[in-house]
């Protein structure tokens, strides 16, 4: 067998540098444009990879910058850079790309990066989550729906006109945010995108404007998951139905997206009331990938103000497409990455640790192509390290009549986790396998993973990593598949299971979605944190979409003359506005809550079963499942039992016991999650059994005599009873 031997080199003498102020794809930007001199003649990759827009002042790109005080607003505005939102201590700014190298001296900036395009993540919901009986106020002190509560879904693909999220009878859209349509008026505070805030404005509207992804129905479903109304007949009903939408169609970058964020908690605030906002959506490329990114710093802000954020783990549970290495002596790391069918390169993204005490952490990065016939090594790139700084090269590898296109950076160093860090993209080719390859000294740890590159520049899908003999290689692994925003420390992130369902009177308990990403983060945290139903998921599919006529109608109704439909779609996309939903039931149970205690409560009440393994009870958590499968029952309980006395309205839940009649076994709802004494009495007054419930509990009939029983309840402030008749 053939083998390549790489020379090892050993960094003894590491580069020193200071610390960067900015990420190195914002270097790369900057250097391009000096280079250059004018944007007509920079990288026309660099240009599609990133988010820049045409303006008045210009091509722009959004920036995401931390600030302090002595940060001047004013300053930067005679220089053509607009600051767009704030949140704490960082700062959104709209920026010419000839005024970039300003923000490098510019007082009270700390650090910033530009901003990257990003990409979406792809009838039993409700009895899964058991949201069912929250709704009907089964179980609960009284029916739940969401109302007063504002949901915010930051998307693309909305139909404003879909029954399933706005009626002329019952309008549930609040307001919108296109930030596509050039029209106006934009929203107050800011001056891009126009802004809808009637039924009237919106119904003239239709939806939003197309983007990258054409007319789509990505938010038009996730909406419908949320809060939708369901059929006339009373399908696909939403989690949270009596909530109002906030609904925000953004420009695919973090600084747009921060905009949305605080635009919707400008309104929740002027509205007087809690917001969940859901993000169906996630990037790699570019992203820390441990919760220290500025957006996810920004995430972490909005929450201690109350907001409430769900996002959803990723779908690349079912692909090896990571790498995590120790090196030793000698040692060469090496793995074929495989292409993505429709795709147009890939990108493989290196990040090591912090440099140690004994010099480790910095680390060389290149590839090689070997032939797919032959398996012969054709062709091998330089090795670039992360000790060069390298803000960005282009080049190229030249095989026969082949041009294969490639281009690197690198930093030592990145501004907000300190960690060495390479992005290597390669273009695709049809005749050789791609070999990614990495060195470094003994005892360096390096993370490497491999994602597609799309033709609309917006790719998160990975691709697996696969031994290559030639290369005494490694194969990959499907962890650390947690991407942004969904690695933030405070925001809920999402698995998706196959929803529990009944067959034939026989319960049948959903396993995890074959798709759903693998934890933990970067830094070791393990996400995702709790999982719902994201597998065939009945909602709402936009009118105005593109593919509109690819989806294969569940249901289906018209209105106005115009056809609306149903369908299914899966991804942990789906499984995380489920979430969202229970969040706004839980905050319309009790509006006091912080962020803090609600992740607390949906995690200390997840449910476990023989899918999820006993989890809760070894006090553990899963780096596919999470916590759970999460409970609105009892979540919803939970939140209620925090309200205080006088917050408590007057109500005394019932008590329900069913099956009624029983055989086998019964289940009783107690409409609390404190712990009860449930008592069993005959007909003459005898006690046949008891049994502590803390909001549910199942009761074993089997052995009991046919015939009528009565079930107590007894709190400090009342008694409950309900008849049970045992045997059919």
């Amino acid at each position: 067998m053939k083998k390549f031997v790489f020379p090892i080199f050993i960094f003894s003498a590491l580069l020193v540098v200071a610390q960067n102020k900015s990420t190195m794809e914002t270097r790369a930007l900057m250097q391009n444009y000096s280079k250059a001199g004018n944007t007509m003649e920079m990288s026309e990759s660099l240009l599609n990879r990133l988010p820049v827009k045409e303006s008045a002042n210009g091509l722009c790109i959004g920036v995401v910058a931390k600030t302090n005080k002595s940060f001047d607003e004013k300053e930067l505005l005679s220089k053509g850079i607009k600051v767009t939102s704030r949140v704490a201590d960082i700062t959104v700014m709209r920026v010419p790309i000839d005024k970039l190298k300003v923000l490098e001296t510019a007082r009270g900036i700390e650090a910033f990066s530009v901003s990257h395009r990003v990409a979406p993540m792809m009838d039993n919901t409700r009895f899964d989550t058991h949201t069912d009986s929250v709704q009907d106020g089964v179980g609960v002190p009284m029916p739940f729906n969401g109302e007063g509560v504002l949901i915010g879904i930051t998307d693309w693909g909305f139909d404003y006109r879909h029954p399933n999220l706005n009626t002329k009878a019952r309008p549930r859209i609040l307001r919108a945010w296109d930030q596509f349509k050039l029209s106006g008026p934009a929203p107050s505070g800011f001056d891009y995108g126009t802004e809808y805030s009637t039924y009237d404005e919106l119904k003239a509207a239709n939806g939003d404007t197309s983007c990258l992804y054409g007319y789509a129905t990505h938010g038009t479903h996730v909406a419908g998951i949320c809060a939708g109304n369901g059929t006339s007949s009373g399908h696909a009903k939403g989690q949270a139905p009596g909530a109002n939408f906030l609904l925000g169609t953004w420009h695919l970058d973090e600084a747009s997206w921060l905009d949305q964020v605080a635009w919707m908690y400008g309104v929740a605030k002027e509205e007087g009331k809690r917001l969940v906002i859901n993000s169906s959506w996630g990037m790699y490329t570019f992203s820390t990938l441990d919760g220290t990114s500025l957006l996810s710093q920004a995430i972490n802000s909005y929450s201690d103000s109350g907001v409430v954020f769900v996002t959803s783990g990723g779908n690349n549970g079912d692909e090896k497409f990571h790498i995590r290495h120790v090196f030793d002596n000698a040692d060469t790391l090496a793995s074929i990455a495989t292409y993505y069918s429709s795709g147009i390169g890939q990108g493989l993204i290196y990040w090591g640790e912090p440099e140690n005490n004994e010099g480790h952490g910095n680390f060389k990065a290149g590839f090689a192509l070997i032939d797919k016939q032959s398996n012969a090594l054709v062709s091998c790139s330089p090795f670039y390290s992360t000790s060069d700084e390298i803000d960005f090269l282009e080049s190229s590898v030249v095989v026969g009549t082949d041009t294969i296109h490639y281009d690197v950076m690198t930093e030592s160093a990145n501004p907000f986790d300190g960690r060495p860090h390479v992005l290597l993209n390669v273009s695709k080719t049809n005749t050789y396998n791609l070999v990614m390859l990495c060195l470094a000294d003994s005892g360096t740890i390096v993370n490497i993973w491999n994602m597609t590159n799309l033709e609309n520049k917006a790719g998160n899908m990975g691709c697996e990593f696969k031994n290559t003999s030639y290369f005494s290689g490694v194969s990959g692994d499907a962890n650390y598949g947690i991407g942004e925003p969904a690695c933030a420390e405070k925001t809920i992130s999402v698995a998706a299971h196959q929803a529990d369902r009944m067959n034939n009177e026989i319960f049948m308990a959903g396993d995890i979605a074959y798709f759903s990403s693998y934890g933990p983060t970067l830094d070791g945290r393990t996400k995702p944190e709790i999982s719902a139903p994201g597998y065939n998921v009945v909602s709402s599919i936009s009118s105005w979409s593109d593919e509109l006529s690819s989806y294969n109608p569940v249901y289906e109704t018209l209105s106005g003359g115009r056809r609306y439909i149903w369908s299914t779609m899966s991804g942990t996309s789906m499984s995380s506005p489920a979430v969202t939903g229970i969040v706004a039931l839980m905050l319309q149970a009790n509006p006091n809550l912080t962020v803090d205690q609600i992740r607390d409560i949906i995690f200390s009440t997840a449910r476990n079963d023989d899918k999820t393994g006993a989890l809760r009870a070894n006090d553990s958590i899963s780096v596919r499942w999470g916590y759970g499968k999460i409970d609105a029952l009892k979540a919803v309980n939970a939140a209620y039992d925090r309200l205080s006395v006088n917050q408590a309205p007057e109500i005394t839940p019932r008590l329900i016991v069913f099956p009624n009649p029983a055989t086998n076994a019964v289940t009783l709802r107690t409409g609390t999650n404190k712990p009860l004494l449930a008592e069993i009495y005959s007909v003459d007054g005898r006690k046949i059994s008891q049994l502590t419930v803390s909001s549910e509990a199942t009761l074993d009939v089997s052995g009991m005599s046919k015939g009528v029983y009565f079930v107590r309840v007894c709190d400090k402030n009342n008694t409950r009873t309900a008849k049970l008749v045992v045997g059919k």
